[in-house]
């Protein structure tokens, strides 16, 4: 199992050890910033799915827009200015902006996926201020979680920021798959998503060992 996590984060992160998190010596299968933004994206899928929000499609207002890309920042803004050798980082910095960029990600995601330009797009997303609060929230609990040194929370936070990845990138695959061929059905459609990334990653794991082997 823990192969797999390793093989199925490498599709998607350069697994640097300097750059992770480690539990008994064991490192994660993501670095710090991958695993804040996927176990980001976890817990905002989470807090969308809890709310009731899952099938919403009406687009947030620009003032919750701009307050949602705001958020999105911090990550961008932390990694040019590290990897331009402007400033210096840590693993600290790096997953508590990775999940305060990936915890605002399914917003846009569930958006792109539910939205329909040929009907009129009545359900929202994000109702108020309190939910880009509450979805904020909910990224302290990893956060704290990664620092205590027991191995059920390794495993917990490495199968959170892994598995989630599949669910993301077929949904990504999805979206473009249902707008180029509106003639499939949903469940064709999904099928060739999933065949998609599943050749997509991996293509990209098999790259990732072979040419970032020497970093590890």
């Amino acid at each position: 199992m823990r192969f797999f996590l390793y093989f199925l984060g490498r599709s998607v992160c350069h697994q640097i050890p300097e750059r992770s998190f480690f539990i008994h010596n064991i490192q994660f299968p993501l670095c710090a910033r991958c695993t804040g933004i996927y176990t980001g994206m976890f817990m905002g899928f989470l807090y969308i799915l809890i709310r009731k929000r899952h099938k919403g499609n009406k687009p947030p207002s620009i003032k919750y827009v701009i307050l949602m890309i705001i958020f999105l920042l911090p990550m961008i803004i932390d990694g040019l200015t590290s990897y331009l050798g402007f400033r210096s980082t840590n693993n600290n910095i790096r997953i508590i902006t990775g999940l305060m960029f990936g915890v605002i990600i399914p917003v846009f995601i569930v958006l792109i996926s539910n939205f329909d330009v040929q009907k009129h797009n009545t359900l929202p997303i994000i109702k108020n201020y309190m939910d880009i609060l509450g979805m904020l929230l909910t990224i302290i609990l990893p956060f704290f979680l990664i620092h205590f040194e027991h191995v059920i929370i390794w495993w917990l936070i490495a199968s959170v920021s892994v598995l989630i990845i599949p669910f993301i990138y077929v949904k990504i695959f999805y979206i473009i798959l249902k707008n180029l061929f509106s003639s499939l059905k949903k469940k064709q459609v999904y099928f060739v998503a999933s065949l998609f990334y599943l050749i997509f990653m991996v293509s990209l794991s098999l790259m990732n060992k072979f040419f970032l082997a020497k970093f590890r």
